[in-house]
């Protein structure tokens, strides 16, 4: 375990330095940030080296490779201050050839009022604001003990007549290490373009010479806006088992991350499973992070195989946001 750790140590000082000239809080897309995976959510997003199926699609590609089976998962969640979050992902095991990953992610800011100066209770007019992530993955395993994974993204944001888009890359790694087969997981998302909105509320036409008669009032013209990076972050992480029995198995998992955007963190998670059918869970989120709101979870999961390949598993998790409240996330899976 010695030089694993010694690994760890490494990558994270080099990434460190790799972000050193970032700024905190300067980052869009920040939805890319939210879970996709009831599960994952509920085990405080502790997942890098334990990417148990589809949730590998947001924390570590390379754990798509793990799972021989074809998958698809459905999550809901009414999100912070009446927002609605959705994803749907897939993957498709192609054997010796690898496992490709599909997602689409969406974050609805629903419909709201547009309110100026002049009229700050509402002008009668309305805009709605989204979020919106499509990837494509790939994963394979170069030996029976590690795996290694990439995704390409689109993303876009909008906010009425305005909207922002870019390409983002994320690439992972797993390796089952020969010390009681616990998991180390790496990954690097998010790495790619910046965002800069337009669209037309930005456009006006401008007079650039008032003291002159006669000149062209009208001439076309654009606000110069900036441009905001995404929330590149490197995740690194070990999981294992402190009971691994036929009908009981319990399972740990921790990852420490160095975004580009906040401070350094570490997220904590266990999961308790009974007969491969009932799934209790916990965990702690951002621990260590500075200014952080909440960081508790819990939740719950249920699997039932209708026949010895086919299964549906239903998940639950509750993820405390201190003071900005809490939120209940539900997946719906299928194995087949």
């Amino acid at each position: 375990m010695r030089k694993y750790i010694i690994i760890i140590m490494i990558l994270i000082l080099a990434v460190g330095q790799l972000f050193a000239t970032t700024k905190s809080g300067t980052s869009a897309a920040q939805f890319l940030k939210i879970g996709t995976q009831a599960r994952t959510m509920a085990m405080g997003e502790a997942t890098v080296a334990n990417p148990e199926g589809l949730s590998a699609l947001q924390w570590n590609p390379a754990g798509l490779s793990r799972y021989g089976t074809q998958a698809a998962t459905f999550s809901q969640s009414n999100w912070l201050v009446e927002t609605q979050f959705f994803n749907a992902a897939a993957a498709l095991d192609m054997g010796r050839m690898g496992t490709i990953g599909v997602q689409l992610t969406m974050l609805d800011y629903g419909e709201m009022p547009v309110r100026t100066e002049l009229n700050p209770q509402g002008t009668g007019e309305y805009f709605v604001a989204q979020n919106l992530n499509m990837s494509v993955a790939y994963a394979n395993n170069l030996t029976d003990r590690f795996s290694i994974g990439g995704q390409v993204k689109f993303i876009q944001e909008t906010i009425w007549h305005m909207k922002a888009s870019t390409l983002a890359f994320d690439v992972g790694a797993l390796f089952t290490t020969p010390f009681k087969d616990i998991r180390l997981g790496m990954s690097i998302t998010n790495f790619g373009g910046t965002m800069q909105l337009s669209g037309r509320d930005v456009r006006f036409y401008n007079d650039p010479a008032e003291d002159m008669y006669g000149n062209n009032d009208q001439i076309p013209a654009n606000y110069e806006l900036d441009t905001w990076a995404l929330p590149l972050t490197f995740r690194v992480g070990l999981a294992g088992e402190f009971i691994d029995k036929g009908y009981l198995k319990w399972t740990w998992a921790i990852d420490a991350l160095h975004p580009s955007d906040n401070t350094e963190y570490v997220n904590i998670g266990t999961e308790l499973a009974l007969w491969k059918m009932l799934y209790l869970r916990t965990g702690f989120r951002t621990l260590f992070m500075d200014e952080r709101n909440g960081g508790l979870t819990a939740g719950i999961g249920m699997k039932y195989m209708l026949t010895s390949s086919y299964g549906i598993q239903f998940d639950y998790a509750f993820v405390s946001y201190g003071d900005l409240g809490y939120i209940n996330m539900f997946t719906i899976g299928m194995d087949f």
